[in-house]
């Protein structure tokens, strides 16, 4: 089957991070510039792909020849998605007490710097959309630091019959908004 061992397995992003990045000069040298540890197994934060992607983000490093040397050359079919989401939780800049700090916080240890690039159009468009919706999100916590599925009820409702599409958004949203989390 095509896809599930040999050459083929080599190209699938994670497998990339976890197995043949260590192993490449150039992906070392980047490494060790970001202060980024390559994983020991697929136990662990470090193992999966945010880790990575959120440090070349945070360090304003993310582009398509510093994936691909990370992530091999397949990172933007396969993983482009989280690399985009990912993006809009650093520009946002999630306060401490949200779940999105909180989850950051292991992430980011060992990071040389905090200097995402400045967000493109897209990205302008999505960020203005996501701040509206913790506007809508504040609004209906009145206050309250804790959000719950009648909130969460009351938000999805305001969005009309497009909610669905909306959901990756309010996650985001919800995510980066004060909740008293401990981190």
């Amino acid at each position: 089957m095509p896809g599930r061992g040999g050459r083929n397995r080599r190209k699938d992003p994670l497998y990339y991070w976890n197995h043949v990045a260590s192993s490449q000069p150039e992906a070392q040298a980047l490494a060790v510039r970001l202060g980024l540890e390559f994983p020991e197994s697929y136990v662990g934060f470090k193992s999966g792909l945010v880790y990575p992607i959120r440090r070349l983000i945070i360090t304003g490093e993310d582009t398509p020849a510093h994936l691909a040397l990370l992530l091999g050359s397949l990172w933007e079919i396969k993983e482009g998605a989280i690399v985009k989401k990912t993006r809009i939780e650093v520009l946002l800049c999630p306060p401490p007490g949200s779940p999105s700090h909180a989850a950051s916080q292991s992430l980011d240890v060992g990071s040389p710097r905090w200097t995402p690039r400045a967000p493109n159009a897209d990205e302008q468009v999505e960020l203005a959309k996501v701040r509206d919706m913790q506007e809508n999100i504040a609004r209906q916590m009145q206050g309250r630091q804790d959000f719950d599925n009648s909130d969460l009820r009351q938000v999805l409702m305001g969005m009309g019959d497009n909610w669905a599409e909306n959901l990756p958004m309010l996650e985001t949203a919800v995510n980066s908004t004060h909740q008293n989390v401990q981190s």
